[in-house]
């Protein structure tokens, strides 16, 4: 069922719609253009109320939607239902993409590159004919897609364009920790000590935003280019166990498994928070922390509050938080504003009229987001913007 905070978000979105109406404009633009008319998508995406926006400004469009489901911590059982009215159809648990590529879809766009490496994995003359090209939008969907040698279709990396990377990762995500924050301390985030796990596109984003706030914030990070445009953006830079004895916030952003493992957890000082906003919950190893604790509280906004002993042998208990169990909180609880979500999703949108008219001319493998493509959904926000 939809939590109080969806609820609330999705009361909210008929007034976001005439106060940034992108998703109205990209609909009409969509059915004018006709690139998208009668064509099957198999869209492997977080069911949320702004994919349910997203896919009405589609249907306007004249297309045929197949929806498979990213994570079940993050589907709004009341967006589902109402893209299904919109005659979609909507697939949930571990075997969805599957059933999309059943449905024969001429284009795919993929969150994780879990949709595109399934239709992979599927013997040569098993795979649907149909499919002619693809869309990613995650850095680590990216990174898994060009592990692949010979893709043998085109596969459009959204994730590097400079809208994804600059609105919807850099301010979308970074807004979105410090609205979350806000709630669930109740209090400002001027001197709390944050540490930043991951410096691409989401991580810089949220150490820029933190600050903004007055949070001190520390970045950690296995790349040292990363760690050198940290240090030369202002940020301190250490190794991530010395970063969390004096951590009172903890994001991390890497897109990898267990970066906060066993040893972490037990590092951390008593009050930490700790959240995830990469793609992928496994970045903090929830099972480790359990077995430590020795009881657990649920809190309100999907917080659970762990206690572990402070030390070996110690009768002294420590508190940790952590947000949604590790999935990427920002998305579950739907925090932040919601326009630079809208802006990536009309441009992934875009891609898929892109793709439409060129994905048969199109050479396989990676391809940058055209450029024309990222000033047509500029010109689209820039108009709602001034509506």
């Amino acid at each position: 069922m939809p939590t109080q905070k969806q609820k609330e978000k999705s009361e909210k979105l008929p007034e976001l719609m005439e106060l940034f109406p992108l998703m109205e404009k990209l609909g009409k633009h969509l059915k004018t253009d006709g690139a998208l008319k009668g064509l099957k998508i198999g869209w492997h995406c977080h069911l949320t109320q702004l994919t349910l926006l997203t896919a009405e400004a589609l249907v306007e469009g004249g297309a045929k939607l197949f929806l498979s489901e990213v994570n079940p911590a993050t589907t709004d059982d009341d967006a589902v239902q109402k893209i299904i009215d919109l005659g979609a159809k909507v697939f949930t648990g571990d075997s969805s993409a599957e059933k999309v590529l059943a449905e024969s879809p001429q284009l795919l766009t993929d969150t994780g590159f879990v949709i595109i490496d399934k239709y992979l994995s599927m013997p040569q003359s098993q795979r649907p004919k149909s499919v002619i090209a693809a869309s990613e939008i995650t850095t680590s969907g990216i990174e898994k897609l060009r592990r692949i040698k010979d893709l043998p279709l085109p596969v459009i990396n959204i994730n590097g364009g400079l809208l994804k990377a600059r609105i919807e990762n850099y301010h979308g995500v970074g807004d979105g920790v410090v609205d979350l924050l806000r709630r669930l301390t109740g209090r400002s985030l001027s001197g709390l000590n944050a540490v930043v796990v991951g410096y691409g596109a989401v991580g810089s984003g949220v150490a820029f935003h933190l600050r903004k706030e007055g949070g001190i914030v520390n970045v950690v990070d296995s790349d040292p280019v990363r760690r050198l445009i940290a240090h030369f953006d202002g940020y301190s830079v250490n190794d991530l166990l010395s970063s969390l004895h004096k951590a009172d916030i903890v994001v991390t952003a890497t897109g990898k498994s267990q970066i906060i493992a066993e040893t972490h957890w037990q590092a951390a000082r008593d009050g930490a928070i700790f959240l995830n906003v990469g793609h992928w919950p496994e970045e903090l190893d929830i099972g480790a922390l359990r077995k430590l604790a020795t009881k657990v509280d649920d809190l309100d906004l999907k917080t659970q509050r762990f206690y572990l002993n402070d030390a070996p042998g110690s009768d002294c208990l420590k508190r940790i938080y952590v947000v949604a169990d590790g999935n990427p909180a920002n998305i579950v609880l739907l925090t932040g504003s919601v326009e630079p979500t809208l802006i990536h999703l009309a441009t992934e949108a875009l891609c898929l009229s892109y793709l439409a008219k060129h994905g048969t001319s199109l050479g396989n493998g990676e391809h940058l987001v055209p450029y024309e493509v990222e000033q047509n959904s500029s010109v689209l926000a820039l108009e709602a913007l001034r509506a």
